[in-house]
Order: structure tokens, then sequence, then C-alpha cells
């Protein structure tokens, strides 16, 4: 079987609120053109065999999804242990709104590893468990596919893990991108390939 692993599109900026409630944005406008050139793609890629979506239960993430679901007919499966690692966090800034800040967190991502708020431990484990638990799912799928729609953070942990990386964000991943991982029926797992933006190009 094949995981085709999607970044959500672009979101939209989220500042703190009064009851510092976690921050959950919406897809901005070019957001949602990029989600549905996502619907498109699922839409004529028929060879594909997507069987099921699977999609992390942060917004930004789940409307990226939608028009890839409805396309298939199918009705995403949440995994909240697929949420990025800034889950909780009481404000958002988009990627390419924080190119050339000196922020510290920033600064760490840009070199390949995760903020130091972040418990490594416990997110490379909950990602490690997500995906786990969807291969598991599909131990005999065969010829069929998964479109997983989550997070750079949480695809790039997942890459890391599958190809032994010393850095948790080796991979820069653009907005839509898809990255697939081959997995066959004894177990084996191959990364095919990293950051697909033929469908979305335009977009970004």
């Amino acid at each position: 079987m094949q995981l085709i692993l999607a970044r959500h599109a672009e979101p939209v900026a989220a500042e703190p609120t009064a009851d510092g409630a976690p921050a959950d944005p919406e897809l901005s406008s070019r957001g949602r053109v990029q989600a549905s050139a996502l619907g498109w793609w699922a839409a004529n890629n028929t060879g594909e065999k997507v069987t099921e979506i699977v999609v992390s239960g942060m917004r930004r993430a789940q409307e990226t999804a939608e028009p890839a679901a409805n396309a298939l007919g199918l009705v995403p499966v949440v995994d909240e242990d697929l949420a990025e690692f800034d889950q909780g966090r009481s404000s958002y800034t988009p990627v390419h709104q924080r190119i050339g800040s000196d922020d510290p967190d920033w600064e760490r991502i840009r070199e390949g590893f995760l903020p130091e708020f972040v418990d490594v431990g416990a997110f490379t484990a909950r990602v490690r468990g997500a995906f786990d638990r969807i291969l598991a799912r599909h131990a005999d799928a065969g010829r069929e596919s998964v479109l997983v729609v989550c997070h750079a953070g949480t695809i790039n942990m997942f890459l890391a893990l599958e190809l032994a990386l010393a850095r948790p964000l080796t991979f820069p991943l653009d907005h839509v991108g898809l990255s697939r991982v081959l997995v066959s029926r004894s177990g084996t797992r191959k990364v095919r390939s990293v950051n697909e933006t033929g469908h979305v190009a335009e977009l970004l």
C-alpha cells in the first residue's frame, strides 16, 4: 500500500485570545484555492486508488482535506495524534510571515530542529503511534493508497523516523505538497518521494 502525505494549505495568522484558548486558524483565501487544487488532484488521479483519508484534528488540516474527501466520496478519519508540534499554543504565525524573523523558535526550525518548547519524546511517540495505527488498519491493502493530511512537522518527523535522520525537520515542505511512502505486505517501508508540488506549483 501507499501512504500519500499532504501538508495542509496556507492558513491565516491567529493572535492570542482573552481566554487563552489554543490557536486553531482557518485557511487563508489562497489556502482555500490550494485545498481545491488538492481536491482536483484527488478527482483526476484515479490510479492512486485512495480508499481512506486520515486528517489531523486541527482546522487547517481538516479544511485542506475537505475538497479531496468530497471528490472521492470519503469521510475523513480524524486522528488527533497527527496534530502539529505547536498544538495548544495560544498564537500561530504562518511560515511565510516568519521569513526573516529573529525569533529563536524560527531559527531552530530553519536549522532542522524542533523549538525548545516541544517535548520531543512525546511528539515523536504520538507521530509514530498515529502512523502505526494507519498502517495496522491497511496491513492487507495491496495497491491501495491512504491520503494523510496533516502538518509539516508531523510529516517531517515521520520521514525522519523512516530514514533514520538526525534532524527531525530536514525537509522544507510546501503547502499541499505530497510525499509518498510505499509499504509492502511484509511491513517494509520505502520513502518514494518528498514534496511533490506539480498539482499546486502556480499557487505557492
